[in-house]
């Protein structure tokens, strides 16, 4: 006599099966904002393929330095996973994040508990420390290592991503990175090209 089992799920199908279970606990599927699953794209949770494979190559030039990796901007920990995959088993990512905005309107705990499930497995082996923080407390309440890169990603007008690069310059990051170098964020576009430009663009990620 046989027995049916399920089929153990892929990674990704495991990614989307919990980046789906808030938004049915959300009002029968909708949240406070308006936003609803129907409005969930995987890829809004982190960068686009092109931008992942040179975040993979700057995580791999930065194991030939100490200090951690440090992430601005978490949204639900997907990059932050691209890096772990990539880093050596020696470095440390920390990922910061406020967690008060995501575009698909969920309330600032589930977000929180959302990205703590995604990246638990990291997380557990002490591989990545979320820190619950506006990240300029948190550029005020730094003292650790200089980082061995840094990837911006939160607010991306003009005078945040300023104040991001700068700390980043002055802790000695010894790589600078980010998100959003496009059409669609003059702000952030100015900043890095008053910086000196991209040395490299993959996608919209940049590295000055």
């Amino acid at each position: 006599m046989s027995v049916l089992t399920k089929s153990p799920l892929a990674p990704h199908q495991k990614i989307w099966r919990e980046c789906v279970r808030p938004f049915r606990q959300i009002s029968g599927g909708r949240s406070s904002s308006g936003g609803s699953i129907h409005d969930f794209h995987p890829q809004d949770c982190t960068v686009e393929p092109a931008g992942v494979e040179l975040i993979t190559e700057l995580v791999r030039e930065s194991s030939q330095h100490a200090g951690p990796i440090i992430e601005i901007g978490t949204l639900l920990g997907i990059t932050a996973t691209h890096m772990a995959l990539a880093k050596t088993p020696e470095q440390k990512i920390i990922t910061v994040d406020l967690f008060c905005w995501n575009p698909w309107g969920l309330p600032p705990d589930v977000q929180h508990d959302l990205a703590a499930q995604i990246l638990h497995y990291p997380i557990a082996r002490g591989e990545v420390q979320m820190v619950r923080s506006d990240k300029n407390e948190f550029f005020k309440s730094y003292n650790g290592p200089a980082p061995s890169m840094v990837f911006l990603d939160a607010m991306h007008d003009y005078d945040e991503t300023k104040k991001d690069i700068l700390w980043a310059k002055e802790v000695g990051a010894q790589i600078i990175s980010g998100h959003d170098y496009c059409d669609k964020f003059p702000g952030v576009m100015q900043i890095v090209d008053e910086c000196g430009g991209p040395r490299r663009l993959g996608g919209t990620v940049w590295v000055l």
